[in-house]
């Protein structure tokens, strides 16, 4: 065992503890027992397991010093001669992982994403401008795009998602400058009142937010709930990102058939977490910014459609708060009883979004399908080849990086 003394302190314990020995030695037989008893300070106390004895008394704090310190043998003898350099410090332990790497990662530096890509086609930009002139005014997006930034406040500006917010809106608006300037307002305000950011980072290690984060114990606790209600509404596995097309958007699919919830909140922030996801998986992937929506109708039945409310509420978010997010809808093999639900909802779509719908049915659905996505790496419902692992959530939601698709973790 390796015992670790002070050589100062060392010193003066063997010392005294021999100043001792030869008083004691000289006075021989001369002093009484009874004078020895009173005149006598007790012995001292000595520490265990060393060779060499040294007083407690001697044991002097205020004198620490850490070049004072000297290993001993394995058996408790202190190593002689000169006193050695003291070994370095060892490192300190190496911080713990993170159970929810995200996008800001502390532990090391991700590669840099890849260059923006404008995600909008001729055939998009020239029905813009067709639809501006005829409302008698001009679409030009730089310029649009100046305005609506030179309308919003500095704390606007700051609480943008992206620098492409205003032109999304401004596109979205089809070059109608007040409306994009009221809508990107109304979304920013959302955003604040919806809780966005906390929705996106709520899966974190919320051990993590100590030196390096102002994170309240307030803020926590609401990520904590927010994390508890997403999870729930994810086990089933009803809404999820996996995979991408062809030209690097991530999929999102959409079971209805495995809802599992009417909580109407709680499925909207669910919602919300995947769209987010959804855009950090093709921002990191391909520098684009939409995604594609896969909705399969497996196990489908009427009983299992949300109430109109909830309906209503999903194409709001859509529409007024994602807008130019989404490149394509694929509703894939809708049963009979889907053409009431459809019938119910249709007159709640927004024309542009209309157009960006796609049933796919039969041979014709399935060559749609496979000209935009490898179907090999799809799902069965959107035309999947290929034999898929089942979807975990739990690994999805805690083990997965936030801007990484279900079977990303390692990449």
């Amino acid at each position: 065992m390796t015992v670790l003394l002070r050589s100062r302190s060392l010193v003066r314990g063997i010392f005294h503890y021999h100043v001792a020995n030869d008083n004691v030695k000289e006075e021989g037989g001369k002093s009484n027992p009874t004078s020895a008893n009173v005149d006598r300070a007790p012995p001292p106390r000595v520490i265990a397991h060393s060779s060499t004895a040294v007083t407690l008394t001697d044991w002097d704090d205020d004198d620490y010093d850490d070049d004072d310190v000297k290993d001993g043998d394995d058996d408790g003898r202190v190593a002689g001669g000169d006193r050695p350099t003291p070994p370095p410090p060892p490192p300190p332990p190496p911080r713990p992982p993170r159970r929810r790497p995200r996008l800001s990662r502390r532990d090391d530096d991700p590669p840099p994403p890849p260059s923006i890509v404008d995600d909008v086609t001729d055939l998009e930009r020239l029905g813009r401008i067709e639809h501006s002139r005829k409302c008698g005014r001009a679409y030009d997006e730089e310029y649009g795009v100046s305005r609506i930034r030179m309308a919003l406040t500095s704390d606007e500006l700051t609480s943008l998602s992206d620098d492409d917010m205003p032109l999304r809106h401004y596109r979205a608006e089809k070059g109608d400058i007040d409306g994009a300037i009221r809508k990107i307002r109304n979304t920013i305000r959302w955003r604040e009142e919806f809780g966005v950011e906390y929705i996106k980072r709520c899966f974190d290690d919320l051990d993590e937010y100590d030196e390096y984060s102002t994170t309240s114990a307030e803020e926590r606790t609401r990520m904590m709930d927010l994390a508890n209600a997403i999870s729930f509404e994810n086990r089933t596995g009803k809404v999820y990102c996996r995979g991408y097309d062809r030209m690097g958007r991530a999929v999102l699919y959409l079971t209805p058939g495995r809802e599992n919830s009417n909580d109407e909140l709680n499925n909207m922030r669910h919602l919300v977490y995947q769209l987010e996801r959804a855009i950090a998986c093709t921002r990191r992937t391909s520098g684009r910014g939409k995604i594609c929506i896969v909705i399969g109708y497996q196990g489908f039945r009427l009983t299992n459609a949300p109430p109109p409310s909830t309906v209503r509420h999903t194409l709001a978010i859509l529409q007024h708060h994602y807008p130019e997010r989404m490149h394509r809808a694929y509703i894939c093999d809708p049963p009979l009883v889907f053409r009431t639900f459809w019938g119910a909802i249709r007159r709640f779509v927004d024309p542009t979004t209309l157009e960006k719908i796609a049933f796919c049915v039969g041979t014709d659905g399935r060559t749609m399908l496979e000209r935009d996505f490898d179907t090999a790496t799809t799902e069965v419902q959107a035309g999947g080849t290929g034999l898929l692992r089942q979807f975990d959530s739990s690994e999805y939601l805690f083990d997965t990086p936030f801007d990484r698709t279900f079977d990303e973790r390692g990449s």
